[in-house]
């Protein structure tokens, strides 16, 4: 058993919550954007359930995240405030997602030792990694369709391997439960984004390998069942009249699958070597090594066979490259900056798992635990170093001088907006954003040239976001101008 002395586990869960806290305290200063308005409108134009019908047919096959966008949306409501609350609770479901996905892979299917305590701060390091790293934060926590688009499908699919291991390893009384419980998230997986909808086929097809007999039937349900859904989802007019929309308009287009694998692999690898994402995935490998060393003297731990090895190499190589693989066939280009944040967030789940799985497994390895012993003060002191030159100083940045303000700005704008609409205003002019600093929650242009999107109004009267205020505030004309005195702050 390998543990690291008392200040060295202190110093390293003071920088976890360090690196946390400034991203789960942003939400309360969250704002709805672009197609959380969209889908508002939409809601009010084709009534909460036509919408479903329309979007199915024109747009989209994610229905359970339609649903959710739509029918759970509270801008469609007029309830602009409770997106900070939707971000915050996605935040921490998701931190307990991954630790209750880690800790039943170790404690069922491998018969590891994996208190629930080692699983969240697991889970805590990991989801800190990525925060600090995400090519793009904002839209994968902040942006209300964003989270439901990528969080909710990935925390589905988490929870789902979760109940499965527990289905096929857990005890026997409750497998059946476990199995039944585990297709709801299945459901959220495989319909409600396409990249997860791949990623959970890895997934799937470890399980129907590695379950013991006597759960093929659980198994079977699953297949039945994600059968099912993934038939729904996929065979919607609305995914292929978007999959032609995002196609490059190129004859040789057609002829992609031709070059399909090196073009994936030129993705991956310039993903890769991103030096926050490579030592991102370092620092999760050496994590899920120094777990795996402390445990390694449990008894009863299982087994895996060379044939199994290989098995799980090529399931963890096809987890991590199938997103690229998706988008390279799609769009003939790398992923999308927002779905390279879920692809990130695997990654360091996968790592992490791995790296547990090869210290726990060979015991040749072993050598290494009296050195992460030795130096695991160091490592705590790099991860503390890494955490300071990513997204997460910018994050307190962004808290501490910019937060506020944007939030009283934007109740500013809204009420403006109210007040227009209610005496029939037919233009309104208001100034652009002004605050100090922005990234993270706050991804304006002029802080940042290689931000996805820009979450402020366009100058003059024309643009998308100044659209969408125009139809779901019911007003003629939204106009910006720089030079607009600052809107009176709402009682």
């Amino acid at each position: 058993m390998v543990n690291f002395p008392a200040p060295r586990l202190f110093l390293l869960r003071l920088s976890l919550l360090l690196a946390l806290a400034p991203f789960l305290l942003l939400t309360a200063f969250n704002q709805p954007f672009f197609d959380d308005f969209r889908n508002a409108y939409w809601a009010r134009a084709y009534g909460i359930w036509g919408v479903q019908s329309w979007l199915y047919q024109t747009w989209t096959g994610r229905f359970p995240t339609t649903f959710l966008m739509t029918v759970l949306n509270p801008v469609c409501y007029g309830w602009l405030g409770g997106v900070k609350l939707v971000a915050a609770v996605l935040f921490v479901a998701q931190w307990a997602s991954i630790a209750h996905c880690l800790r039943a892979l170790l404690q069922t299917a491998l018969r590891g030792a994996c208190s629930w305590s080692t699983a969240i701060w697991l889970a805590g390091l990991i989801l800190a990694l990525f925060c600090n790293a995400a090519p793009v934060p904002f839209s994968f926590l902040y942006w209300f369709c964003g989270a439901v688009a990528y969080q909710i499908p990935l925390i589905g699919l988490l929870n789902f391997v979760a109940l499965a291991l527990r289905a096929g390893w857990g005890p026997a009384p409750k497998q059946w439960l476990s199995a039944g419980l585990a297709c709801g998230p299945l459901v959220l997986a495989l319909a409600g984004n396409e990249l997860t909808l791949v990623q959970a086929l890895p997934v799937l097809a470890a399980l129907g390998h590695f379950l013991p007999h006597a759960a093929r039937p659980k198994f079977w349900l699953w297949l039945t069942v994600g059968g099912i859904v993934t038939t729904v989802a996929v065979v919607a007019p609305g995914n292929w009249a978007r999959a032609t929309a995002m196609a490059p308009n190129d004859p040789l287009h057609a002829y992609r699958w031709l070059v399909l694998g090196p073009r994936t692999a030129y993705s991956l690898i310039l993903f890769l070597v991103k030096p926050m994402i490579s030592l991102s995935l370092l620092a999760a490998a050496i994590a899920g090594l120094w777990l795996g060393f402390r445990n390694s003297g449990a008894a009863g731990v299982a087994r895996l066979e060379r044939r199994q090895w290989w098995v799980v190499l090529l399931g963890f190589g096809v987890l991590n490259a199938i997103g690229f693989l998706l988008f390279r066939y799609l769009i003939v280009g790398p992923p999308l900056m927002r779905a390279q944040n879920e692809i990130l967030l695997v990654m360091l789940i996968s790592v992490a798992a791995l790296g547990w799985l090869v210290a726990q497994q060979l015991p040749a390895l072993a050598t290494w635990g009296p050195f992460l012993h030795r130096y695991g003060g160091l490592f705590a002191v790099l991860l503390a170093g890494l955490f300071a030159v990513g997204h997460v100083p910018e994050a307190w940045r962004e808290l501490c001088s910019s937060a506020a303000l944007f939030d009283t700005q934007m109740q500013a704008r809204f009420a403006a907006l109210r007040a227009a609409h209610s005496v029939g205003q037919p233009v309104v002019v208001l100034p652009p954003l002004r605050v100090p600093y922005g990234r993270v929650l706050i991804p304006l242009r002029q802080f940042s040239r290689d931000i996805e999107f820009d979450i402020d109004l366009t100058p003059g009267c024309e643009g998308n976001i100044n659209g969408v205020m125009e139809r779901y505030f019911e007003v003629p004309d939204v106009c910006c101008r720089p030079t607009a005195p600052p809107l009176p702050v709402p009682k």
